[in-house]
């Protein structure tokens, strides 16, 4: 009964929508350039999907109209639009999907039909994916969509909309050639040979900026999505891919577990470990003492009611002191194992390992397994713009629980165990830190110099 109700009232609400917009009013949500109209009837009951034009954000509109059509991709009239401070729909940030949109979906500013002052309704439906429990969306045929005509709401004349339709065809006939080519020369094709593979440090890098990330751009160069995507932030920099690699690397080789850094680390993971086991051993010290006197308290309960003296408030109280018995054991019993010593040679095996897995990705049979392998003791890598032109500060953070749970997984060649070093921390945190500066040059005119500062966070510098 409860399936059929709710089948009923989708009916009834699509139904009750249909009709809405047969009479030119809005089947729900608010388009960019246009505002509520808030009107109510005779009995003072608000009159819904009535809809007016918002001239400042029309004249922004037919703006986007003029720049697409005239060859200005939706990037840089995203960035443009943001750089001049023009709000988006909803307050947000312009962003080239929200221009470009979708073509067959009329998703994205350029798609939008109710701007020549066509109203469609019934493009698309929400279905229930059974193997996953979310909703997905569908495409309706073209039949069941609904098309009123409201003239009243029209922004864009029909010369410019035709004009964008035209550049959107030249855009998908030209990105259709290419694709046709890469599958008639798989081999040959240039396309395909700069074709990338996934990143070492895919999804690890950061903007230290806007705290966004850093994803692969064109020529195999690094940079701040937020900023090339709609210019909302001012991190221009970019690093070429092999150089991050390399120096990730050595810092992971020659500054992660210098002696300096791992012994600042190891100290701080044992007074962390340390004051843990203090607090657990403290407190199952005090659950066993009150245990003792909960349990001495039933017996003497006990005792009197097997005397004669059974009474109701006996009864509650015992029934009290079973409880927290119960609560007591329970929390006994769930309390964590004491945190195992480190071992005092894991550095040293930690710099081995990161050594053999840097040698294996100079191999290609080996640089999926030994890049999958590295990306453990790698928390993020974060770039900052450097006071000198083109140059890009790096820091490398390595969570110290990661590293050794890797290494001891690493050492074992399997699966870590329950007690591994660094397995299940129950909130040991430490984190090893290594700073790299990235002068950014065209010529390798001296070797690296590294200048290290003796602490946990170090610091070198040396030309791209």
């Amino acid at each position: 009964m409860n399936a059929l109700f709710l089948k009923d009232l989708a009916d009834k609400a699509r139904r009750g929508l249909r009709g809405r917009v047969e009479n030119g009013k809005s089947g729900g949500g608010l388009g960019y350039g246009y505002g509520v109209v808030r009107q109510y009837d005779a009995n003072g009951e608000p009159i819904r999907g009535n809809r007016e034009i918002v001239e400042a954000e029309a004249d922004i509109v037919r703006r986007i109209f003029r720049d697409f059509a005239a060859d200005v991709s939706p990037r840089n009239i995203a960035k443009a639009l943001n750089a001049e401070g023009v709000p988006g729909p909803e307050g947000k940030l312009w962003n080239n999907t929200t221009l470009r949109g979708h073509v067959s979906r009329g998703t994205g500013i350029i798609n939008n039909e109710l701007y020549i002052g066509r109203l469609v309704w019934n493009r698309q439906r929400y279905v229930k994916d059974p193997s996953t429990g979310k909703r997905v969306s569908r495409l309706n045929p073209p039949e069941k969509r609904i098309v009123t005509e409201v003239p009243e709401l029209r922004i864009v004349s029909d010369e410019l909309w035709h004009a964008a339709k035209a550049k959107q065809v030249e855009i998908a006939d030209k990105y259709a050639n290419v694709i046709a080519a890469v599958r008639e020369h798989p081999r040959t094709n240039r396309l395909n040979g700069t074709h990338r593979p996934k990143s070492l440090l895919s999804g690890l890098v950061c903007c230290g900026v806007c705290g966004g990330p850093y994803a692969l751009r064109g020529q195999a160069r690094f940079a701040c999505s937020a900023h090339v995507t709609n210019n909302s932030c001012t991190n221009s920099r970019t690093i070429a891919r092999d150089d991050l690699e390399t120096r990730v690397l050595a810092g992971l080789n020659d500054r992660m577990m210098t002696p300096q850094a791992a012994e600042a680390a190891m100290r701080s993971f044992a007074e962390e470990t340390n004051r843990l086991n203090r607090e657990r051993r403290s407190s199952g010290e005090t659950a066993r003492a009150e245990l003792v006197k909960v349990e001495k308290a039933m017996k003497e309960i006990v005792q009197a009611i097997e005397d004669g003296g059974y009474s109701r408030m006996l009864m509650d109280r015992l029934r009290d002191l079973e409880a927290r018995q119960e609560a007591l054991q329970e929390r006994m019993a769930a309390a964590p194992e004491p945190l195992p010593d480190i071992h005092p040679s894991v550095a040293h095996i930690y710099r081995r390992k990161v050594e053999r897995l840097t040698e294996a990705l100079a191999h290609p049979d080996d640089r999926r397994e030994a890049a999958e392998a590295l990306r453990g003791p790698i928390e993020r890598v974060t770039l900052i713009p450097g006071p000198k032109r083109g140059q890009i500060d790096a820091t490398l953070h390595g969570e110290l629980g990661a590293i050794l749970d890797w290494v001891e997984r690493q050492a074992l060649g399997k699966a870590a165990k329950k007690n591994t070093p660094g397995a299940g921390l129950s909130g040991v945190s430490a984190s090893v830190v290594a700073g790299a500066g990235f002068n950014c040059c065209h010529k390798r005119d001296r070797p690296p110099s590294f200048l290290g500062s003796g602490e946990v966070e170090n610091t070198h510098q040396f030309a791209a």
